[in-house]
């Protein structure tokens, strides 16, 4: 099949469980000292503390200042906690900012050092040895079953992905019901998160048929369910869909990586301080219509099976959605400059071996031409 390997093979070693009932951890924890990794929305709100009252007699300390594209100083000051409480389970709760501190926190109590140690700089986690547990509070980033985390260097503002084995949790949560409060806008954002990496991972020219089918599967849960739960949050069903799409294409790009709308988002979420999802959708419809370059005919295989008849027009729909999710359809509406687009085109080649992915030509200057083409 085009655009497909032949050879491939699927690892996933993390516990999923998908609960409508509140969740009860407490036969998962190691040891009697746990840090629960979060944010300040959710620690003063109490989603947080809920889950370390329903832990029973165990020692549970709060990190709770995760920021949105977490900073390399945030994980290390995370780590810090850990280590200072002997912590032997760390649990990661909220959105993908969380989860991935939690992450990149458990494997630096087990290892040492600090995360400018490890991202970008060659050298490998050992055996993680604190159990880490990821309970998802938004739709979208699929955090909870990849190994990859993404943080920013306090320094320099770049963004510093990270792939290692040991980001695997040991065990997932999706509990439907902790995403009802999310602000409309968190709904839209990771909605669109989750599409990219669904629609990433099906072009990906490290496709297979197990994250394709995971793929398009995540993008049809999403395209019938999105603007519903935007605009009915409390809509169980919806929600309920969204949580799955969301962990299906976390299943499908965990294996394949992300792409090149992926790869812009880095430079534009660092310029322009807009959410993830925003950063990564505002240039989708674009790579979906320039995805015809080496992946024509799986993607036209996509368009009809997601109601278009033609790649054209998956890719107005997308653009029409994120209109009524209220989202920016153009780099300028998010403060984009047209002096700045080379820029950005430059720093896109920093990410070259994830931009190479792409089903299309991608060089600096077919960056910039798509650039200007969303302008």
């Amino acid at each position: 099949m085009e655009n497909q390997n032949s050879s491939f093979q699927y690892w996933m070693p993390v516990r999923i469980l998908f609960t409508e009932a509140e969740p009860d951890i407490r036969e998962e924890i190691a040891g009697e000292s746990i840090v629960i990794v979060t944010d300040p929305f959710l620690y003063e709100s109490g989603v947080a503390g809920r889950t370390g009252d329903r832990l029973g007699n165990a020692d549970v300390s709060y990190f709770s200042k995760v920021e949105p594209n977490p900073s390399t100083d945030t994980v290390n000051a995370c780590a810090a906690m850990i280590r200072e409480h002997e912590a032997k389970t760390v649990i990661g709760i909220g959105g993908g900012s969380s989860m991935d501190t939690a992450k990149a926190a458990a494997c630096l109590a087990s290892s040492g050092g600090v995360i400018g140690d490890y991202a970008g700089k060659g050298k490998s986690f050992g055996k993680r040895t604190v159990r880490l547990i990821l309970i998802p509070t938004t739709a979208g980033t699929g955090s909870e079953v990849t190994n990859v985390g993404v943080y920013t260097d306090s320094e320099t503002g770049e963004k510093r992905p990270v792939v290692c084995p040991e980001f695997y949790a040991d065990l997932a949560v999706i509990h439907p019901k902790y995403t009802y409060t999310m602000p409309r806008s968190v709904t839209a954002n990771t909605g669109m998160d989750a599409f990219c990496h669904a629609i990433e991972a099906y072009w990906n020219l490290n496709s297979q048929p197990i994250s394709d089918s995971f793929a398009v599967q995540a993008m049809k849960l999403i395209l019938d369910n999105l603007l519903t739960a935007y605009r009915l949050p409390e809509d169980g069903a919806a929600r309920e869909n969204l949580c799955t799409a969301s962990l299906l294409a976390g299943l499908a790009f965990g294996q394949t990586r992300t792409t090149g709308a992926h790869v812009l988002s880095y430079p534009l979420t660092a310029r322009y301080h807009v959410p993830h999802g925003t950063g990564c959708a505002v240039t989708l419809p674009a790579f979906i219509r320039i995805s015809v370059e080496k992946a024509g005919k799986k993607m036209q295989t996509l368009a009809e099976a997601l109601g278009y008849i033609d790649v054209e027009a998956l890719a107005d729909g997308v653009c029409d959605l994120m209109r009524s999710l209220e989202m920016p359809v153009a780099l300028r509406e998010i403060g984009t400059k047209a002096e700045e687009l080379s820029g950005i085109a430059k720093d896109a080649m920093n990410y070259y071996p994830q931009l190479s992915l792409t089903p299309a030509f991608m060089t600096e200057e077919t960056v910039f031409d798509l650039l200007k083409s969303v302008y």
